[in-house]
This record gives C-alpha cells, sequence and structure tokens, in this order.
C-alpha cells in the first residue's frame, strides 16, 4: 500500500471523520458524484491528502447508495500485470456470466481464471467496460483508484482506456497518484492539482490532533510541515511528550517517523554517498539557522563544492539552487528533517563537528553544533556553551539559555562545574517561567550535589518559584520566601538581579491569593526595604481602599525612573501593580512594550491581567478567547495558578451573559482546586460570580448573600482588596431586597474611604452606586457624566437601566425611553441576555407595548457560544466541523441551533447569515475592535 495520507477533521452529520477546507476540490468531487460517466484525477505530493479526498468521496457515494470498488497501489505490485484491474473487477467476477462469450473470456484470462495468453489492451478494455456498464445500470458504480502511480502497466492502459469509455454510463472514476505528469484525457474528464493547505487550515488540522502544543513547538511544526496534512498529523506524534509540552527543547531537527521518511527516503537512497555528506551538513545548518538568537546577524556559510555534487543534489529533486543567495535550499521544509532523520547517529554527530570547524569562535551557532556532535564529558565545549547561554541570557533569551547551561553541565568534567551550571540553569529557566517539570528536572540535578554558599539563594529562590506555581501548597514557598529575604537584609539596596523584587512581588501574590493574616503580617515585616515600585505594589493591593489612593498618577513618575534592564526584570511587579489599581488599559505604550518579549511568563501574566482589564471595558469575546488559549498554554505547562486565574476571568463574562450552566462547569474545575489549597481570592471571585448571575436574573436574595460573603455589608476590610468585584452588586442587592440602610452604609463606607480616589474605574463605581442608594435625577446625572464613563460599558449599561426605570416610576415615561434603549443596546452587543430582558421589561412599561418601541431596536440576543455556532454555521460549516472548532460535541451543536431559529426567525442554516447581519447592523458591539 502506498504512504496513507490524512486530510483535516470535521465532516458532514453522519459522514464519519471528513475534511475542512478543501473546498473547490469537493465542490469538483461533489459534481462528478452526482453526474455520470465523469472521472476526476488528484494529482499531488506524497501525504498532500488525496486519500482524505478519496475517503470522503467514498463515504458520500454510500450515503447515495452508490456501490464502491476500490483499487489502492502497492510498490511491490507494479510489477505484476494486471494486479491492480484485479482489485477492481475481482468484486464483479459473478456478474461477468451475462456478458458477451469473447468478452467474458478476455477477463477471466486476464485474471487469471481461464488459462491462456492475456488478451490485447482493447478487447480486455471494452470487457472491462462493459461489465462496469452492465453492473451500474442496476445501481450507479464509482471506481476509486489510489496511488495510481503504483498501479502496472497493463492496468494502467485499462484504466486509461476506461476513463475515456464511460461517458454515457452510471460509472463514476476518481483516481489519485502522485506523479505531476499523469493527465486525464477523457470527454468529461477533469485532473485537479492538489496543494498544500493555507495556514489557517494547518491550524486547525494540528489543534484538533494535539491541542496541547506548546506555542513555539507548534509554530515549527506548522513551518517545517509546508501544510502537507500527513506532516501535520505524524510530526506531532514522533514528538517526545515533553518536548511536545514545552518541557523538553526542541530538536535541531523533527523526527520525521516511518511513514514520513517514505515520502523522500527513496531518493536520499539513490544519492552518491559525497552528495548525501553534503546535504547533511546543509540541513544541520539549516537547523543552526533557524536557532539563531536574537540579534545574531551571521549565517552558517555555504559549503563549498563542485558542480557534479551540486547538479546531482538539484537533479534529485530534494534541492534548488536560490537564484539571489546562490545558497542551497530544500524543495520542501521536511527534506531537511528527513536526512537528518535517515542518517546514522554517528555521521550526524561528524558532520555537526564539520560544521563546527568551519565556524569563527565566536559564532553563535559553534557552541550547539560542538554539543551536538560531543559525547563523553568535555570541559572545553561545556565552557563554549556557557558562554553561548550567558549571551543568550544577556538577550532575554531565557529558557533557552537556561537550556544550554543544562547542556553545559552535563558535560562539564567535574561535579562542582556541573553543579553550579545546573543551578543557573534553574535559576534562568525560573525567570523564564519554563514548564514546571522542565524545572523539576534542573533542581532534582541541583539535589544531589551540595550547593555553593555563593549561588543558594539564586538556588532556593528557584525552590520557591517552583513551590509557588506548582500550587500543593502556597503557604511552604511564602515561608521560604521570606526567609530568603530575611537571609538579604544585609544586602544592599540594588542587589544583583533585582531578587529582592522579585521575591516582594511573589509574596504579595501569595498573600493576595491566600488572604492569610499570617502571611499579610510577615509582608508587612519585609516592605520597608521595598523599592518604591514595590512598595506602591505593596500599598495597592493591602488594604487599597484606604492605601491606593492615587494610584495611576503614583505609578507613572515611577515607571519613568526604572531603566529598560530595570522594566525588563520589573514586569511581573508592574503588571500587578497596574492590576491591582484597575489602571492596565491607561498604559497602553507599556503594554505595547511588554507585548513584544518573548517569554512566556511574561506574555501569560500579561494575558492575564489584560484579561481582568477586558472583563471590565466590555471586551468580553477576547476574555474568552485568551482564557481558553491561556488555560489550555497553562495546563501544558504545568501552571496551574494560571489557568485557574482564567476561569477566574472567564466566570465574570459567563455571570453577566447568564450562562449559568457555563459557570456551573467552570466552577466544578475551579472550586475544589482554590478550596483545597485554601485560596480566598478564587473563592470569593466564585462568590462574586454568583452574585452577578443571580442579579441578572431575579434572584435577589441569592445574589446578596453571595455579595456578602465577599464583603460584609458596610465594610471593606482591610485584607480583601479583591473588593470591587461586589462592590456594586452588593449595593443592587441590598437594594432591591428592601435592605435601603444596608445598601447606603456599604456605599458611605467607599466615600469615607475614598475609594473613587484609587482610579477611574474606581470612581465611576463608587458614583453609579451613590446614584442607586439616592435615586434622585442628580444623582444618576452625575454618574452618567463620570470621565469617561462608557469605557466601562457594562457597568454604564447598568446605570442608564437603573436611570430609565427610576424615570419610568416617576411617571416620566418618554424620558425613560432614551436611557433605556442604550441600556438594551449594550446589553445586546455583550450578550448579556438576562440584562436585555429586563431592559425589554422596562421599555415595554415604559411604552405601554409588548415589546421594545421601534423595530431598529429590536433583536434576538444570542449568548455568546450560540452567536459563535450561528456565525460558523451561516459560513457553510457542518454540525461536526463546528463542534470541532468550539471543542464541543455534534449534539450541542444541534441544540444550540435548536435555539438559535426561532431567536432569529429562521428556519435553515441558508437564512442565518442574512439574519446575523441584520441583528448586528441594529446593534452596537462594544467587543469590537
Amino acid at each position: 500500500m502506498g504512504v496513507e495520507e490524512s486530510g483535516l477533521p470535521g465532516g458532514r452529520e453522519g459522514d464519519g471523520p471528513g475534511l475542512v477546507g478543501r473546498p473547490s476540490e469537493r465542490a469538483a468531487l461533489s459534481a462528478a458524484l452526482t453526474g455520470a460517466g465523469a472521472a476526476v484525477l488528484l494529482r499531488g505530493a506524497p501525504g498532500i491528502g488525496k486519500t482524505s479526498l478519496l475517503e470522503w468521496a467514498v463515504r458520500r457515494a454510500r450515503a447515495a447508495d452508490m456501490r464502491v470498488l476500490r483499487m489502492a497501489g502497492a510498490a511491490a505490485e507494479s510489477g505484476l500485470a494486471y494486479a491492480a484491474l484485479h482489485q477492481v473487477l475481482w468484486p464483479l467476477l459473478d456478474e461477468s456470466a451475462g456478458l458477451p462469450a469473447a468478452q467474458q473470456d478476455a477477463l477471466e484470462r486476464a485474471l487469471g481464471i481461464r488459462e491462456g495468453a492475456p488478451p490485447d489492451g482493447f478487447a480486455l478494455g471494452d470487457a472491462a467496460l462493459g461489465l462496469l456498464a452492465r453492473t451500474a445500470a442496476r445501481r450507479p458504480l464509482l471506481v476509486v483508484l489510489d496511488d495510481l502511480q503504483w498501479s502496472d502497466e497493463t492496468s494502467a492502459a485499462v484504466f486509461d482506456f476506461l476513463q475515456r469509455g464511460i461517458e454515457r454510463t452510471a460509472v463514476v472514476l476518481l483516481a489519485a497518484t502522485r506523479d505531476t505528469e499523469a493527465r486525464f484525457e477523457g470527454p468529461t474528464s477533469a485532473v485537479i492539482d492538489v496543494g498544500r493547505l493555507s495556514s489557517e487550515e494547518a491550524g486547525v488540522l494540528v489543534d484538533s490532533r494535539c491541542p496541547d502544543l506548546d506555542a513555539e513547538v507548534r509554530r515549527r511544526i506548522l513551518h517545517e510541515a509546508g501544510g502537507n496534512p500527513l506532516a501535520l498529523t505524524e510530526l506531532p506524534l514522533q514528538l517526545d511528550p515533553d518536548v511536545g509540552r514545552g518541557v523538553l527543547p526542541l530538536p535541531d531537527h523533527l523526527p520525521v517517523g516511518a511513514r514520513l521518511g517514505r515520502m523522500f527516503e527513496a531518493r536520499i537512497g539513490r544519492l552518491s554517498a559525497a552528495a548525501r555528506d553534503r546535504l547533511l551538513r546543509a540541513a544541520l545548518g539549516e537547523a543552526g539557522r533557524r536557532l539563531d538568537p536574537p540579534g545574531a546577524g551571521d549565517r552558517v556559510p555555504r559549503l563549498p563544492g563542485d558542480e557534479g555534487l551540486w547538479t546531482e543534489l538539484t537533479g534529485s529533486g530534494l534541492a534548488v539552487v536560490d537564484p539571489v543567495t546562490a545558497e542551497l535550499r530544500f524543495r520542501h521544509p521536511l527534506v531537511a528533517s528527513c536526512v537528518v532523520d535517515l542518517a546514522p547517529k554517528a555521521a550526524v554527530r561528524k558532520a555537526h563537528l564539520r560544521l563546527a570547524e568551519l565556524l569563527p569562535p565566536s559564532h553563535p551557532q559553534r557552541a550547539l553544533h560542538l554539543a551536538a556532535g560531543t559525547v563523553d564529558p568535555d570541559e572545553s565545549t561545556a565552557t563554549c556553551l556557557e558562554r553561548a547561554a550567558e549571551e543568550m541570557a544577556q538577550r532575554r533569551g531565557d529558557v533557552e539559555a537556561a537550556r544550554l547551561y543544562g547542556r553545559a553541565a552535563e558535560l562539564s568534567g567535574s561535579p562542582s562545574g556541573a553543579v553550579r551550571r545546573w543551578i543557573m540553569a534553574g535559576s534562568l529557566a525560573t525567570r523564564g517561567s519554563a514548564p514546571l517539570d522542565f524545572i523539576r528536572r534542573l533542581l532534582d540535578e541541583v539535589a544531589r550535589h551540595p550547593v555553593p554558599a555563593d549561588l543558594a539563594v539564586l538556588h532556593r529562590f528557584s525552590i520557591a518559584f517552583f513551590q509557588l506555581h506548582e500550587g500543593a501548597d502556597y503557604r511552604a514557598p511564602a515561608v521560604l520566601m521570606s526567609e530568603i529575604l530575611d537571609g538579604l537584609e544585609a544586602l544592599p539596596e540594588e542587589e544583583p538581579g533585582g531578587i529582592r523584587d522579585s521575591l516582594l512581588c511573589l509574596l504579595i501574590l501569595t498573600t493576595v491569593y491566600t488572604g492569610d493574616d499570617a502571611l499579610w503580617e510577615n509582608l508587612d515585616r519585609h516592605i520597608r526595604k521595598a523599592s518604591p515600585l514595590a512598595a506602591l505594589c505593596y500599598d495597592v493591593w493591602r488594604d487599597p481602599a484606604r492605601t491606593a489612593h492615587g494610584a495611576a498618577e503614583r505609578l507613572r513618575p515611577v515607571l519613568a525612573s526604572l531603566t529598560p534592564q530595570q522594566e525588563a526584570l520589573s514586569v511581573w511587579l508592574i503588571l500587578w501593580t497596574a492590576v491591582g489599581a484597575d489602571v492596565i488599559g491607561e498604559y497602553p505604550e507599556l503594554l505595547r512594550r511588554m507585548e513584544k518579549q518573548h517569554l512566556w511568563g511574561t506574555r501569560a501574566f500579561l494575558d492575564l491581567v489584560t484579561c481582568r482589564d477586558h472583563v471590565i471595558r466590555g471586551r468580553w469575546e477576547s476574555v474568552l478567547s485568551t482564557a481558553g488559549r491561556g488555560t489550555r498554554e497553562s495546563a501544558a505547562r504545568g501552571f496551574d495558578i494560571h489557568r485557574m486565574t482564567y476561569h477566574l476571568h472567564a466566570g465574570f463574562v459567563l455571570a453577566a451573559r447568564g450562562e449559568a450552566e457555563a459557570l456551573d462547569s467552570l466552577h466544578a474545575q475551579l472550586g475544589p482546586w482554590a478550596r483545597e489549597r485554601g485560596l480566598r481570592f478564587l473563592l470569593d471571585g466564585m462568590h462574586a460570580h454568583r452574585s452577578l448571575l443571580a442579579l441578572g436574573a431575579g434572584q435577589y436574595e441569592d445574589a446578596y448573600a453571595h455579595a456578602a460573603a465577599v464583603t460584609p455589608v458596610g465594610t471593606l476590610p482591610a485584607r480583601v482588596p479583591w473588593f470591587l468585584h461586589s462592590f456594586l452588586d452588593l449595593v443592587e442587592a441590598a437594594g432591591r431586597t428592601g435592605r435601603e440602610e444596608q445598601a447606603r452604609a456599604h456605599v458611605d463606607a467607599a466615600v469615607t474611604a475614598g475609594v473613587a480616589e484609587i482610579s477611574g474605574h474606581h470612581a465611576f463605581t463608587v458614583a453609579v452606586a451613590q446614584a442607586l442608594v439616592a435615586q434622585d435625577d442628580a444623582g444618576f446625572r452625575a454618574a452618567l457624566a463620570q470621565p469617561g464613563a462608557e469605557q466601562w460599558p457594562f457597568t454604564y449599561a447598568r446605570l442608564q437601566l437603573a436611570h430609565g426605570g427610576h424615570l419610568r416610576r416617576r411617571s416620566r415615561r418618554k424620558d425613560a425611553v432614551r436611557p433605556l434603549l442604550a441600556a438594551r443596546r449594550i446589553f445586546a452587543g455583550l450578550g448579556a441576555v438576562h440584562w436585555v430582558a429586563a431592559a425589554d421589561r422596562e421599555l415595554s412599561a415604559a411604552s405601554g407595548a409588548g415589546s421594545p418601541a421601534g423595530p431598529g431596536d429590536a433583536w434576538p440576543v444570542l449568548t455568546a457560544q450560540e452567536r459563535r455556532v450561528a456565525e460558523l454555521a451561516a459560513g457553510g460549516l457542518t454540525n461536526r466541523e463546528i463542534a470541532n472548532r468550539i471543542r464541543v460535541s455534534p449534539r450541542t451543536v444541534g441544540a444550540h441551533l435548536y435555539r438559535i431559529f426561532p431567536k432569529l426567525g429562521v428556519t435553515s442554516r441558508a437564512a442565518l447569515s442574512e439574519a446575523l447581519s441584520d441583528a448586528g447592523g441594529r446593534n452596537s458591539r462594544p467587543d469590537a475592535r
């Protein structure tokens, strides 16, 4: 059999695994199947998806009650006459009795049933066509010829005859070949050149098979696969699971495995030994270029060689000469991996050492080639690697530098040299937030040796970081960090590496998450030697109602005073301070600078804090998208605290949208994990979710109970810095349940403490709460006039809804309609279904009608998930394809569509697009960016 090929997952309901993408190919195959007497030839490279297209067509044919006959070419049988034809016609031999005697005789002699010389080609072709036509007259027939390039010549001649003669029959012939010169030339024949998948389709395929791949591993696979479906499917499977999760480094070349190796094995095997050696060195040089550190301008030089070698290599179809640079380039990215994978390991090591000899001592790749070519401990190579690691760390390639240090430790000539390099590897892996399994391995290596006194602080910090993010016990790493800080007391204010600020940042974060009084008291003891930035972060989180006043204004001069190097070392501290004060969005230039950092830990923490900012700014689709990606990446790296914090932020969106089932599912993961570790920050966040969900559903007693569980009414406790998460909900729920005095007391506590002085968002929230308590027109107008009020759309819409309700109750019904319509439009754009319903009820009461006034203001509201399903269905995707895309079952997709159709007033998928367009045109969407 030939190399099995793969397409993309998905398909029509009840159609089995199918394809995503390939619209033109599927259209051509569908047209052939619905007609008669058609022939289609698929041409393309190995693994490009031809077999998957044929399988898709076979399923369609069988669903249409067509009979299917199949042939799969095999290289081993390509020299056997009529072997391929035998596969096609053998199932029909019982029906050959009805053919004319001459035709029956020709078939049976060709297939070896009857003795005698095989018939000439025309006679056999005529007999085969007669048998197929006779069979198809009773039931339409599909003949599938896969890997036609391996068909024996005699069978191939018959197949060519058939595709020219089936025009007036009920036979459809579909074939696939690697031969780029092959053509079908019958009257109804077509040739389709199957190309590579688009970048988006390739990403869908990889994510469907391996959703937890590390981002860098995924990028590398997409690059090297070059849009080839087989490569996209197989390359992840050949990797060590720890490599796929980013725990271990990617190899210079990706292991291709047997199936992919066969794509180029024959061509590589036909090369001379000299050409294979040259190709191997070129492949290793190409891998080296991929690993160039940021800023490295040198390239692996072109290897000298005579014209005969270059002619052989380019003539093999494996390589080309770049017309601009005159360098040897591989025709397909996979060729380099196949060349290295098929070469003996000794030859690979020798080639690495030869490349190292050709490079100058200062070249960044020389150390990597030396390391790859060295087996036994070698101190000179270890020293070379250590220098490369130091240079990489200076460019903030911390994780890459950690891996270089780790390899240097393996090649060290002494145990003392090895342990120092393991400690440096662990410190850099910690600074770069490497996968926890990788950090664990480095710490385990150090544990077997005595720790040098001058590196003890770095090593203990790595241990504390690992314990904190492993997440088994959050108090143990806090105690260890406190002990390290005690040991730093004798050091100067600006100790090397900024380790004091890093420790304080993690200690503040740990203390906030646990809410532990003992940890707060311990933190109070250490903060006196903090930098201005760390001291501000402490103030923002310790007792923000009383200590975070003017946080935004205080942060600006602190940031302005930081050098670029200090800023790079203080990223987490900066972000943790800004998100504590709800001022992340006020520093767009800072965020842009941080987004350019390539460290996963920095990017992940940036995503976490911007998620919170996007929750309050109504960018809810961004929250859900970022949280979905972040939870997968965090789980793959072992950072459970990140994963659960993403759940926390997503929960506010689900609660506001009234998606109770989705919130229950999220809490089923978040709750047990947070309770087991006593993380009050997350547990109180769950209460805030429930309060908001209940408030939207009109369950005001439940809303009050959950909000009061976060902060008792009338007080803002010092060590509950997240009080704002449920502050407005508590005030509104208290008012809705007849607890006006308690609501007023809670607002008074905020006003007395000066909460409005923390940030613009705090000021607006307090103003809205004051309006809810005062219930007078002046209060509502004052809140609406707050600077930038509309940048917090959900809270702004709640204010408009309350204002409209107040006006309506004062018999100012006409005045009430405008704010109510404004609230409704915002709620609808956010997908906040329950709040839309509340606005509709107020509008009905204000207008005296049964529905909102004006056709342009009444549009069907879909939940976020329903909108995604509707948009994908409108784009032509099947239920199964949608299910693969959004990671639910096809049955769930069907249930969503069952609810969507009546909401949009349609009865078919065909009408979805126009209905969505109409709805979107009447609606403002705060999340559109």
